[in-house]
Order: C-alpha cells, then structure tokens, then sequence
C-alpha cells in the first residue's frame, strides 16, 4: 500500500509545483510599509486567497503531467530517465491514472472555485493549452515552447486576479520573456545531453539541433533582461526613485549562471531540479526576492 501510494506521489510531480511560487509574485509588488501597518488582516486574506489557488494548480497541474506521461508514453520509455518513471516503467496500470487526473483536475478547479469563480476561466486556459500542447502541440516547432511559456504566465495572471490586482503589463512581458528562456534552455539541455538519440525521445528537438536553438537562446536570454531592466524603469507600481535597478545585477548573475549550468550539469534538462541542487542559482533566486521585497517595503 505504501509503495503504491509513492508511486502514485511519483507521477503527481511535485517538484514542478515549485512553479507555482509565480502566483504570488503579483502579491511581492504590492509590499510596502503602509499596508503592512494598516492592512495587516486584508494582506493574510490575500496569502491564504493565493495558498489555495496555488494548491488548485499544483492539482491541476499533476493532472496534466499524468495526462502527457499517458500520451508520451512511448517516447518515455526510450528516454534514459523518463524511463524510470512509474507510468513508463509499467508499474501503475492506465485506468487508476485516468481517475487520478480527473479527481485531481475536479479537486483543482473544486479549490480555485472557492476562492472566486470567474478564476475558473483562466484554470480552464491553462489545462487547455497544456492539453494542446499534449495532443499534438509539442510537435511544432516553436509552438511547443510558446505552449509550456505560457502557463508560466497564466500562473502570474491567476495571481494577480486572486488579489484584484492590475499590474503593469511589464510584469507579463517579463514572466513570458523569462519563461521561453528557461523553456529554449530545457530544448538546449535535452539536445545535449541525449547525443544521437534526441529525436527518438523528442521527435521535434530535431528542429532545433545546431547553431538554431544557441540562437533562439541568446535572443530569449537578451529579451529577458532588457525586458527585466525596462520593468524596474517604467512599471508605474514599483518605486520612483528606480531603485529596482539595483535588482538587476543579481538577474543578470541569475541568467549567466543558469547558461553555464545547460552546458555542464547532467540534471540541466530539469530547471526544476537545478533550484534546488545548484546553489550559486539558489542564492541568486532568494537574493532577488530579498532585495526586491525590502525596495519595495522602504521605498514607496
């Protein structure tokens, strides 16, 4: 009983839940003194209104993860660790994992529903992209990247929504710049570190093999940190006096280390693990949030 729940926990992906920490990123640039002084229960309200929305997409994101392991479950298992995944290893039968998806996508939308109804409609576009991109999408080139960048960014609405927020378009343009990097650096690492058998594993990497997709990363990385430095100048929500910028050396260390780690960790195919094995990248991300919460809690 107890393996079989591991098992099951295996293909949940909780690792990649991780992801979900965006949803309170509206929440960090509305910080400042003032409110914390004054609104103190309004602020807790807002943190548990995003707690269970971020509790409704790690649901409804294992759902998804289940739901592409069933279809790619070919390629999975010629992959040399996806292998070993307990949906392509064979060790958990299909019907079980077909209720699960459904139980979890039902829990997710049951906790996002609680919070505010109308959050459904953005819930329901990001399980329909991402089954978009499970049912044909990750087999166009370019596509597919824009695909899995945006849920990225539908977290970052989803959250600003759950607090009634309308941030600066810059935070969107900056999520989705920093988003397609990441995913362009995943395409990068895969092609690497699978040598020959790459389109065995992913059939669409072939497009990407050679000079195209060191190109597409220089642009993406490029389009994130000018997108970064213009957010902390014109984003009319965040401090005067541009003290942000001070913020974006620690991006730029972030960027440049996650570039070096693409071409030497065995791991680098998986940014969700990098967080959390790689700690120059691990310093770099809470740094960014510490020097960010205390400009925005002393400067406004």
């Amino acid at each position: 009983m107890g393996r079989s729940c591991l098992l099951f926990l295996t293909t949940f992906r909780a690792r990649q839940w991780v992801k979900n920490l965006l949803i309170f990123l509206p929440f960090l640039f509305t910080l400042n003194l003032e409110a914390i002084s004054s609104e103190r229960l309004t602020l807790l309200n807002q943190l548990m209104d995003l707690l269970i929305v971020s509790l409704g997409f790690c649901s409804l994101s294992s759902a998804v993860y289940i739901t592409n392991d069933l279809l790619d479950l070919e390629n999975d298992r010629t992959h040399p660790t996806k292998r070993y995944r307990p949906i392509a290893a064979g060790l958990i039968p299909v019907r079980p994992l077909v209720l699960s998806a459904v139980i979890l996508s039902a829990t997710g939308f049951g906790l996002i529903w609680i919070i505010q109804p109308f959050l459904i409609l953005t819930a329901a576009i990001y399980l329909i992209v991402n089954l978009a991109y499970s049912l044909g999408g990750k087999l166009i080139p370019f596509l597919d990247v824009m695909l899995v960048s945006s849920g990225y960014v539908l977290r970052a609405v989803i959250g600003a929504l759950t607090i009634n927020m309308a941030p600066s378009p810059w935070l969107y343009v900056v999520t989705a710049s920093g988003a397609l990097f990441i995913v362009l650096g995943r395409r990068y690492a895969e092609i690497r570190l699978a040598g020959a058998d790459f389109e065995r594993q992913r059939a669409v990497l072939g497009t990407y093999r050679g000079s195209l997709i060191e190109q597409l990363l220089t642009i993406s990385s490029t389009a994130a940190i000018v997108s970064y430095t213009l957010y902390t100048i014109e984003a009319p929500n965040l401090p005067d006096n541009k003290t942000m910028l001070l913020t974006v050396p620690i991006v730029l260390f972030g960027i440049f280390r996650y570039l070096q780690v693409l071409n030497n960790s065995s791991v680098s195919e998986y940014p969700e693990y990098l967080i959390f094995k790689d700690i120059p990248l691990l310093v770099a991300i809470v740094s960014w949030i510490i020097a960010a919460a205390l400009i925005l809690l002393f400067n406004r």
